[in-house]
């Protein structure tokens, strides 16, 4: 007759057991970094930060080319041509596009700046607004002695300022928040290419 096996007794297998738990190694948590704010244009993604003006060269961002047709309609920004009279006027520290009115009392265009958040803020007669926006550090910036009914919604990105500017006139025009009407266009922008599937 063959030996009986006896049972292991359950003292002995909890001791293999906790000693087996004790010996398993801690989990490992992956920490996922979050994506960096940015626009997702089919030109390539142009993330939203600092960038120093004084380095800047020939590196500004060109709204005119780096942004397609479809990008700006599905904004509904549509009649996008080149403005040389931007870098004109503004002594090269701007570049840009005009765009189709929404409204017989609106001017738009969309801007590439070589000014950014510090030094709007330290220009003379500028006044500076930080509005709640879906895209992040976006600020507004108005003239009022040169121009009250004038507003540039501004984000500075790594390649230049990104803004909309939006001049209005008319007999309404007091009844009108022309740095609401920016803040909203460049919303709109931001809005269109989120997708990430650029």
């Amino acid at each position: 007759m063959g030996k009986k096996m006896l049972p292991v007794s359950l003292g002995l297998a909890a001791a293999v057991l906790s000693g087996c738990m004790g010996e398993a190694a801690e989990p490992v948590v992956e920490v996922v970094q979050p994506e960096a704010p940015a626009f997702h244009f089919a030109s390539g993604t142009l993330e939203l930060g600092d960038f120093d003006p004084a380095t800047l060269g020939d590196d500004l961002f060109d709204p005119c080319t780096e942004i397609s047709a479809e990008e700006y309609a599905a904004a509904g920004m549509t009649g996008v041509e080149p403005e040389p009279v931007i870098a004109e006027s503004s002594n090269g520290l701007a570049e840009g596009c005009k765009l189709d009115k929404r409204e017989v009392w609106a001017t738009r265009s969309v801007l590439a700046a070589r000014t950014d958040l510090a030094d709007v803020q330290d220009a003379d007669g500028y006044v500076v607004e930080h509005p709640d926006s879906v895209v992040p550090e976006l600020y507004t910036h108005t003239v009022p002695s040169v121009n009250p009914y004038q507003c540039v919604a501004q984000v500075d990105t790594v390649r230049g300022g990104l803004a909309v500017a939006v001049s209005v006139s008319g007999l309404k025009k007091d009844e009108i928040d022309v740095c609401e009407d920016a803040k909203v266009e460049l919303e709109d922008l931001f809005n269109a290419v989120q997708d990430g599937e650029r």
